[in-house]
Formats: C-alpha cells, structure tokens, sequence
C-alpha cells in the first residue's frame, strides 16, 4: 500500500464548485425566489493589520489556492494565506515547484486578536487545508498529510509516496479520499518518458490512480481501488452515490456502501447525465440539465430518496463551491458571474468575471438565509465559511472578514424524511 501512517517527516512543502440564482422550488411546488437586503455584520476585522494582501487578477483564472477562512470554533477563526516577499529555494525544491509561504493566523473574535500564528512553506498553489470538525485541520504539503488545530503545529497524519492528485473529505468528515499515481511503466521506462517530454516540453506521461477511502479517526483502510484517472466519488455516510443510466432522461441514483449492498435511492430527469454533490451527512445534491433551455438544476434528496428541494441557475454562473456546518443543517453554495451566457467549453478570461457571490441556505428546506458578495473575487473559493452549529457566517469583503449571525435553523439536515 502506498499510503503510511504517522513517521517522522521532514519540514517541507507542497496540491491539490453551486451558486443559487434562479428559482427555488420546495417539495410543495415552486415559488418564485425572495430578494434578500445583506444584513449588516455583527463583528468587521480589517484585514490589512494582518498583512494580508489579495493576489492579483493575473492569479484569478488559475483556481489556485493561496488563502482560506474557517471557523476553529464559535469564538475563533482560522485565516491562512499568502505572505509576500521572497523565498529562498530549498534542496528538495523540484523543477516545476511553486513555491509559497502561507501564513496562518488564529482570529479571536468578535475584536480579531491574533491568538497565535504559524507559517507553513508550500511548493503549488493547490487546495491545502480541509476543516475535519471540532477545532481539527487537515494541511497538505506536497504529497504528506498533516493534522493541525488552534495550536497549528503540524503532527503527520499520512504520506504518499507517489504524488498525490485528489485529496477530498466526506461532508461529516469522517472519511478521506485519497487519490495518489500508482506505476503503470517500469521505473527505467517512466524515466525515459519524463526525459522526452521535458524536452519537447509536454506534460509527463500519465500513470493509473489509486484510489483510497480511509477513515480520519483510525486511518483504517475501507476500500481501495485502481483506476485509469481521477475519480471523484460523491462519498456520503459509510459509502458514496452513483449515478446510473436507467431509460431515456431518467437516470437511477444508487447509494452504494463500501461495506454491504447497494440500495436504489430514487430517479431524476435529465438530458445530460448527472453529476452528484454530497452536501451533508445524509442529504445530496443532483446537478442536472433541464428539457428545455442552457440552465441547470439541482435536485437536493435524501439517502431515504425523499426529494426536499430544486434550485435553478443560469448560464451566467460558474464554477461553483460550496461549504457546510459541522452541524449539518446549513449549507453557504458560491459560484462566479460572468457578463454573458457561458457553456462548458467557452472560453472565459478575467475580464468576463464580475461578481462572487455568496448565499446561505437551510439544508433541509432549501430556504434562503443570507446573501452577500465576496472580495476579491477568488475563484478556488474557501473565502468564506459557516460555524460549526450554522449560527455564524463568515465572509473576506471590503477589506475585511466580515461575520453575520444567523437565525436559529428550523430543523437538522440529519432529520430531513
């Protein structure tokens, strides 16, 4: 197996979307959407104390990684992001390496004290750090995994010996996936490969995947698979949701565990295949392509195959992100807005985009809580987050992290029938 546990690692760095707007419909028929005024903040933490500078637009079009926001917990945030200045290369820096410093700040609030801080070198501008729940991070340099929490020192969780390409959490994150290159060529052969496409300047030559579930509390292996490419499964409570063609535009959705049977869940319609979107511990979400017209839908449904909510969104909007309470019951969806109507294979550059936006929605009912815009503009998305029991939300705007109080949620994700 290629992935160990916890050894001592050497210091070093280096990887690794749903905006609502349209109209939402409930299980008791549509409703045309409510406009909502942005709430005045509870608390505003100027961001230029802190020495954070945004990247330039040069950077927007990359989704790139290089800031993030999340809650530690009710009274504390956790802001990461680029440090200017100049690196000095290490030894162990490769060739295609991109390096940056990530400084990382614990945020007291509502007045923004700085509590503690930290700096973690990165050799890409890929996503890097995952909430795991209850004050807990998961940090990515290179193709090492690192557990973090308000302390930010950085204990070894797992290591790859082979780069990794995806690294993703389940929506309770109880479980990781772990997608790492596994050799298909001999060792003689990929070297021979990697030398002719350096020179013809080419990306080097494509290995199978492994693909790997564990879960975070033990590092037990549940399942473990080779694939041709990346696969990005829709993991959801001890399994994952696939779709799988059935007659016509209807397409069947099967919650498949990775131990025991898989059970039918339920149906949707659509001309394209769908794609699936777990959002909380029990509750995904169907990205489909309507009969008529260039918008899409997304279908929310329940393990139980209970449909709750659809919402639909334009053309004009893309690249969505998402993130959840630790609590389940709230969901903040962001994508960005473009001046014109976008398919998937136009092409778009910064000057298209002109808007990210952010809305809060309850997870079980679909119901708008909040709606506000993000500046600057990050493209990778996690410029934004929810408090772990959803009562808090938090925003980079103006120049400032914004934080807004939310009322109290009318009911849990996790008891949507």
């Amino acid at each position: 197996m290629l992935l160990r546990g916890p050894r001592r690692v050497p210091w070093r760095g280096c990887f690794l979307g749903l905006l609502l707007a349209g109209w939402l419909t409930g299980t008791g028929g549509a409703a045309k959407r409510e406009k909502f005024e942005p709430p005045v903040p509870a608390a505003r933490i100027e961001t230029g104390p802190l020495e954070y500078h945004p990247l330039n637009s040069f950077y927007l079009m990359s989704r790139s990684s290089s800031s993030t926001l999340d809650f530690i917990d009710a009274h504390h945030l956790l802001f990461t992001f680029r440090a200017t200045g100049l690196l000095k290369r290490l030894p162990e820096c490769q060739p295609d390496d991109e390096d940056q410093l990530i400084r990382a700040l614990v945020l007291r609030l509502p007045d923004g004290k700085v509590e503690r801080s930290a700096e973690w070198r990165l050799h890409d501008r890929a996503h890097y750090l995952w909430p795991l729940g209850n004050g807990r991070f998961l940090v990515r340099q290179r193709d090492a995994l690192f557990l973090t929490d308000a302390n930010l020192e950085l204990r070894p969780f797992l290591e790859s010996q082979t780069p990794l390409r995806l690294v993703k959490l389940s929506p309770d994150a109880r479980l990781l996936l772990v997608e790492n290159d596994i050799e298909k060529h001999t060792a003689e052969e990929h070297r021979r490969l990697v030398e002719e496409a350096r020179k013809e300047d080419l990306e080097p030559p494509a290995e199978d995947v492994q693909l790997s579930v564990v879960r975070v509390d033990d590092r037990s292996l549940l399942m473990q698979a080779r694939t041709l490419r990346v696969a990005d499964l829709a993991m959801i409570s001890d399994g994952y949701i696939e779709t799988l063609s059935a007659r016509g535009d209807h397409w069947m959705l099967r919650y498949r565990p990775f131990q025991g049977e898989p059970s039918v869940i339920g149906d949707v319609e659509s001309t394209c295949r769908p794609s699936e979107i777990a959002l909380t511990e029990d509750i995904a979400v169907m990205s489909t392509c309507p009969e008529r017209g260039d918008d899409h839908l997304f279908q929310a449904i329940s393990l139980r195959g209970k449909k709750l909510w659809n919402y639909r969104w334009d053309s004009h909007y893309i690249w969505p992100t998402t993130a959840a309470s630790q609590s389940g019951g709230r969901i903040a969806f962001s994508t960005l807005k473009v001046g014109r109507p976008v398919s998937t294979l136009d092409p778009i550059d910064e000057t298209d985009l002109q808007a990210q936006r952010v809305e809060v929605v309850d997870a079980a009912t679909g119901r708008l809580e909040l709606t506000q815009y993000a500046t600057p503009v990050l493209s990778a998305g996690q410029n934004y987050a929810l408090s772990p029991d959803g009562g808090q939300f938090a925003v980079l705007r103006d120049n400032a992290i914004e934080i807004y109080n939310l009322p109290p949620a009318t009911a849990e994700a996790g008891a949507a029938e």
